[in-house]
């Protein structure tokens, strides 16, 4: 069992930063700015019209890869960093607590296989789930911005596409909700699931399920010299 353990959760930590970088991060949806375009909004919804995108991490790379950041495409010239200057320090320390979050898990991983310490393993875990409750945090306090309308929409969709409906779309349009996506919660899920991986082993070495037999005496065999005899 000791040598499942340190094999078994290296690759839970792998596929738990795997799924952090290409599951879908960020959960956004359209809504009108007022009520009648809301409903416009939602009728296009009904008719295929995309109201809702999501983002993971390995996209929002390519994204900023193949943007063009230095404004020249916005209605009014503005470079990225001022677009999002409401949100930056949110950006940045949600940034660095994910990267955190994800380099705990490799270190998690390289312990258990390299040294099998399982209290060592838990602890680490419960601090990564610290390190995603913080990230809940500050990404509840960007989106509550994005939401407020605090960034511009159509100068920030011209810096990611020339469609020139997209930027009339974000013109009459808001973000009306957005959450973590799926890719954040299955890591917060696995840092749980090896505490729980971790519970189980560390019972099942300390308690190892044995097999016992109950030996029956079989009755002597008497001779048949004896039974004459009598």
């Amino acid at each position: 069992m000791k040598i499942a353990y340190r094999i078994i959760t290296p690759l839970l930590a792998i596929g738990a930063v795997a799924m952090g970088f290409f599951l879908k991060l960020f959960y956004f949806t359209l809504g009108g700015l007022t009520d009648e375009i809301s409903s416009i909004v939602t009728l296009a919804s009904q008719f295929g019209v995309n109201t809702t995108y999501e983002f993971s991490a390995f996209e929002i790379i390519k994204l900023l890869l193949s943007a063009d950041l230095s404004g020249e495409k916005a209605t009014d010239g503005a470079n990225f960093m001022t677009i999002i200057e409401p949100i930056l320090p949110h950006i940045i320390a949600f940034i660095v607590f994910f990267v955190l979050t994800m380099l705990l898990f490799l270190a998690l991983g390289a312990v258990a296989a390299a040294t099998g310490k399982r209290k060592t393993v838990i602890i680490m875990s419960a601090g990564g789930l610290v390190l995603c409750f913080i990230c809940i945090i500050i990404s509840r306090l960007a989106f509550d911005k994005i939401i407020g309308g605090e960034i511009p929409l159509t100068d920030l969709v011209g810096m990611f596409s020339d469609s020139t409906w997209m930027q009339l779309l974000t013109a009459v349009v808001t973000v009306s909700a957005a959450t973590l996506s799926a890719g954040f919660y299955a890591v917060f899920g696995m840092y749980i699931l090896v505490i729980l991986w971790t519970v189980l082993t560390n019972m099942l070495i300390n308690t190892p399920i044995e097999v016992h037999r109950k030996h029956r005496r079989k009755k002597p065999i008497k001779r048949l010299s004896a039974v004459f005899h009598k």
